[in-house]
Parts: structure tokens; C-alpha cells; sequence
């Protein structure tokens, strides 16, 4: 009977001693986990602007119409962004840019600005960031 009493407290101790180990470790656990949320959604969002970029130079590739509108191509860029959410009427912005080349061929330049917002201030690490992607297209004769 003795026995069983020692084995009993053993069992007791144990499990104290996991509880502080839990709550010594849970805020590092919990510290990766936003950091991993955080790095998925500044990747997430830095695809979203590349691909808005590429959609808006395909627009504009598409002739030279296509090219000289430009409240279409910045549509076509934004219509790729709409799964971010800090999204308003300035954030993406959309800037479209044409010209020639040195062999006097026409092309597009788009360029998609979005700023990023982290969910938790990390220290030493800008709370907002500014993604940016230029994507240039050779504008169809």
C-alpha cells in the first residue's frame, strides 16, 4: 500500500513538471506560428502583385488600343490583386508607362505598388512593406 502512494506522487510530478515546460515553450511556438501566418501572406500578396503586373502587360501587349488604354490595362492589373485585403482605391496602385525602344518598337511598362501590413509588429521589422513589381510588354503590331 506504501507502495502504490510513491507511484501515485511520481505520476503527479510528472505532470506538473510537462505543464511548465508548456508554458515555458508556448511563446516560442506561438512566435513561429504568426511568423510563418506572416511570411505566408507577404508571399501570398507579393504573387498576387506579380501576377497583377503580368495581366496588365498582357492587356496591353494585345495592340497598340490596347496599349493607349490605359484605365483598361490598370483594370486588367487590379481584377488580379482582389484576394488581398488591405485592398482600397489607392492600394494597388497601378502606373502604366509606353514608349519605344531603340528600334522604335512600342512597349508597356506596368507597374503594381502594393503595401503589405503585418499582423503583429515584429521587432526590428517595418509593420508595413512595400511590394513592387514592374512588368514589361513588347506592344503587338
Amino acid at each position: 500500500m506504501i507502495r502504490r502512494r510513491r507511484l501515485n506522487t511520481h505520476k503527479r510530478g510528472e505532470r506538473g513538471q510537462a505543464l511548465v515546460e508548456l508554458a515555458m515553450i508556448a511563446p516560442v511556438l506561438i512566435i513561429l506560428m504568426l511568423g510563418a501566418i506572416d511570411f505566408g501572406r507577404v508571399y501570398f500578396a507579393y504573387v498576387a502583385v506579380t501576377n497583377g503586373a503580368r495581366n496588365g502587360a498582357d492587356y496591353a501587349a494585345a495592340g497598340s488600343e490596347a496599349a493607349a488604354d490605359i484605365a483598361a490595362i490598370k483594370a486588367a492589373a487590379v481584377a488580379d490583386t482582389n484576394d488581398l485585403l488591405d485592398t482600397s482605391s489607392t492600394n494597388p496602385d497601378v502606373t502604366v508607362v509606353t514608349s519605344t525602344d531603340s528600334q522604335g518598337r512600342l512597349y508597356a511598362d506596368v507597374t503594381v505598388q502594393y503595401t503589405f501590413t503585418t499582423i503583429f509588429d515584429w521587432p526590428g521589422l517595418p509593420h508595413s512593406i512595400d511590394l513592387e513589381r514592374t512588368v514589361r510588354a513588347r506592344v503587338a503590331e
